[in-house]
């Protein structure tokens, strides 16, 4: 047998045995990214091998765990997509999770395919979803949902365009409704390729999920005891303004929290009261807040909901208004609520510019549903043609009012031109109406919606967002939720808590030796020492927390030890 079959002979029972046994694992090694290794019993923690039986069986050389960590240590290190990973010393992090290096991008792209093809991608994340409202009960009461528009740059398919208010622009892409908690934490998200709006998508969608997954929900009888109990409570912005939408929740007694659209006049200085409450974060708030009950209803509509309006005055003087069903909450608690609703977008901002999920992991599309509905593209087209010409219309009659309220000019050549140009601008109003009124005809003739199956061959489209981004996003959020369990354990220590993920960026790709202690079964990392002595303190105390969750190393029987070189 030649040498390099026994070589690779010995590399696949090595892999079988623990990854301790592989040939390029020396005891005191130095790892460039060893830092890394502490988020491992976040990872564990945040559930991602929890559910790795779901993927099997795989013969793979490289293990599930193996890949799962490599992912989840990738998007640690801010490695947005795997190409990306080429650029990073695979042999130095490979040796991190025990082996000689991490996956190459194609077999990664490989294992990723198989993974989709072999577990349910959703059913898997949420059982992740179920076990972090578990987890953390507390926060599993209120939920935060937004959308984010994921932009499609590609020329392989047609997406469909929708407004992208960051970027002020209408351009191709899908919707991804994510459901986060107060502090920002994702729970789960959905992806709309054809987007029929956010109530839409909260009703179909989203509700059924948290219907199942919520925990600590009360009881029929409870319910029926206390009319002003609610079962959880959903917070969005104005997108999702609609009375007849609030009454159809509270049927289910799902409370809502939003702001109120079309605020009449100001309230009186004198309704305000200065509130007190303490944010997630520890961080201690005063608002000025102010309390009637009003009664919603859209005109024409036999939906009628009593709420709570509250009013956040801000220094200036600017109120903001809160439309609210939940009847349970304090007064601040409701402020306090709403308005953090910005840890969500903050997520968005975060999310993109550190762990890419807006960028593709493959270019394979999947085909849309025939019996989908989606809006018809001729009735699109004649609403933005009559939208045109009702713009052109109005300024017209501006004009033409203007002519009619001056003086009619004394000389005679200016009269005949003023006369002229009324005559103009009368006749053009009346082709205008009459063209509205043929569009308007024509309107009523062509269906709103549509399937999927009678568009045009020339307009269907293919949706470019599929299973395998749906995994990567879920190993993202994974990393994310691992990422702020550190920050949670290294913030009360900071003088400026707001550079936690900063620092943690900074050691994880610290410096560390790695050696196993077969003894003690205790596998020692050494953490090399920061740029500052106030970080090294910092790191210190962060490593004592870590060494008391006795988190064992995946496939091993040795617990993590992490230790200061200075030390």
């Amino acid at each position: 047998m030649g040498k390099a079959c026994v070589n690779t002979l010995e590399r696949v029972l090595a892999s079988r045995e623990g990854f301790l046994c592989l040939p390029t694992f020396q005891p005191g090694i130095d790892l460039s990214y060893g830092g890394v290794l502490l988020s491992l019993p976040a990872l564990v923690h945040n559930g991602l091998l929890r559910y790795r039986d779901d993927f099997e069986p795989d013969n793979g050389y490289y293990s599930i765990a193996s890949v799962f960590i490599s992912l989840a240590f990738l998007a640690l290190l801010r490695v947005k997509t795997l190409s990306q990973s080429t650029f990073t010393a695979v042999g130095e992090l490979g040796k991190v999770i025990g082996l000689d290096r991490i996956p190459e991008v194609k077999t990664l792209r490989k294992r990723i395919a198989l993974f989709c093809q072999r577990a349910n991608i959703q059913q898997w994340a949420g059982k992740l979803s179920r076990d972090w409202m578990s987890d953390h009960p507390d926060l599993a009461g209120v939920f935060y949902i937004d959308g984010h528009v994921v932009v499609y740059f590609g020329h392989q398919t047609k997406m469909p365009k929708r407004y992208v208010a960051r970027l002020k622009l209408c351009m191709s892409g899908s919707t991804d409704y994510w459901v986060n908690d107060m502090t920002g934490q994702p729970f789960f998200v959905v992806n709309k390729t054809i987007n029929q709006g956010m109530i839409q998508t909260i009703n179909q969608d989203i509700i059924p999920r948290l219907d199942q997954d919520v925990p600590h929900q009360p009881t029929a009888e409870q319910l029926q005891e206390d009319r002003y109990m609610h079962r959880y409570m959903l917070v969005f912005d104005r997108e999702c303004y609609s009375p007849d939408f609030f009454y159809d929740l509270w049927q289910q007694r799902i409370a809502i929290c939003t702001y109120k659209k079309n605020v009449d006049r100001p309230w009186d200085d004198c309704e305000f009261k200065t509130c007190q409450g303490n944010l997630p974060g520890g961080e201690i708030q005063q608002l000025e807040l102010a309390e009637r009950g009003v009664l919603l209803q859209n005109a024409g509509s036999e939906k009628k909901i009593w709420a709570r309006e509250i009013r956040k005055r801000s220094a200036s003087g600017h109120q903001t208004s809160i439309i609210t069903t939940n009847f349970s909450l304090s007064l601040v608690m409701i402020g306090l609520y709403m308005f953090a609703r910005w840890s969500q977008e903050n997520f968005f901002s975060y999310m993109m510019k550190n762990f890419g999920i807006d960028t593709l992991v493959s270019y394979l599309k999947t085909q849309i549903g025939d019996t989908t509905q989606l809006i018809n593209p001729q009735y699109r087209a004649l609403e933005s043609s009559l939208k045109k010409l009702v713009s052109r219309l109005n300024v017209r009659k501006v004009k033409f009012a203007g002519m009619l309220m001056g003086e009619l000019p004394e000389k005679e050549n200016n009269k005949k031109k003023y006369l002229e140009k009324k005559a103009e601008l009368s006749s053009e109003i009346q082709t205008l109406e009459y063209e509205i009124y043929q569009l308007k005809a024509e309107k009523k003739q062509i269906p709103r919606k549509i399937q999927y199956s009678q568009l045009p061959e020339n307009e269907k489209f293919s949706n470019a967002i599929n299973d395998r981004k749906h995994f990567m996003d879920s190993i993202k959020m994974i990393a994310y939720r691992a990422e702020t369990s550190l920050v949670n354990m290294i913030r009360p220590q900071m003088s400026h808590p707001d550079e936690a993920r900063a620092l943690l960026q900074q050691i994880f790709k610290t410096d560390a030796n790695i050696y196993p202690d077969h003894v003690n079964k205790k596998l020692i990392v050494e953490i090399h020492s920061l740029s500052y002595h106030k970080d090294d303190k910092i790191l210190l105390q962060l490593c004592q927390q870590l060494n008391e969750t006795q988190t064992p190393f995946p496939g091993t029987d040795l617990a993590l030890k992490y230790i200061m070189v200075s030390t």
